[in-house]
């Protein structure tokens, strides 16, 4: 489909239609008709999502300064919840100071000054910017707000009616709680659930 993997979850009737397409004449073959053919869910690795993470969280910080500044604070939580006493923490802390600083020297050398004028060209190893994050979402379950959670959870819970058309969901960005089957995001979510019965 020739689409960034961030971009998949909202595109599933897409993929479904291409899929379909693809594997039409395969199935036609052994006397077989596709009519209908959905993708359910599309995630990414956990170890990609924690990249991904990571990149977005540099790209909010904007400068090597205040990363080094960031994962310094991080060391020093990490450090607090180091069960082995004082001289763990201190190891720690030192660790995570002694580990951001190197990353930023090694980064300070790839950095051009500030003074200096942009090149007109962009340099052949220069990195693209950071991916999006993968969009999570909390539920009203009982009055009691839980989340939040990724879109393979939610299809998850959707399938074990856990989560229905009517659950409120709330993602950041959104003004205040709606119904899921009003979400866009959410559609494909109950695509093969059926509606319920009026009567």
């Amino acid at each position: 489909a020739r689409m960034p993997v961030l971009d998949l979850a909202g595109n599933y009737e897409q993929l479904g239609t291409l899929a379909r397409e693809r594997i039409t004449p395969e199935m036609a073959s052994m006397g077989l008709t596709v009519t209908q053919f959905f993708v359910e869910n599309i995630s990414l690795p956990p170890e990609v999502e924690q990249a991904l993470d990571k990149r977005s969280q540099m790209a909010m910080l904007g400068n090597l300064d205040q990363f080094t500044k960031f994962q310094t604070a991080n060391a020093i939580g990490d450090a607090a919840k180091n069960p082995s006493g004082v001289a763990g923490v201190g190891a720690g802390l030192g660790a995570g100071v002694a580990m951001a600083g190197a990353m930023a020297d090694a980064l300070r050398g790839t950095q051009q000054p500030q003074h200096a004028a942009a090149p007109a060209a962009a340099p052949a190893g220069m990195v693209p910017p950071p991916l999006p994050t993968a969009v999570t979402f909390y539920v009203g379950v009982n009055g009691q707000q839980q989340g939040p959670f990724d879109m393979a959870t939610l299809t998850a819970m959707a399938r074990s009616g856990q989560i229905t058309r009517q659950s409120l969901v709330w993602k950041a960005g959104m003004a205040g709680w709606a119904a899921a089957e009003t979400v866009p995001e959410l559609q494909t979510l109950f695509a093969q659930i059926p509606p319920p019965l009026n009567g």
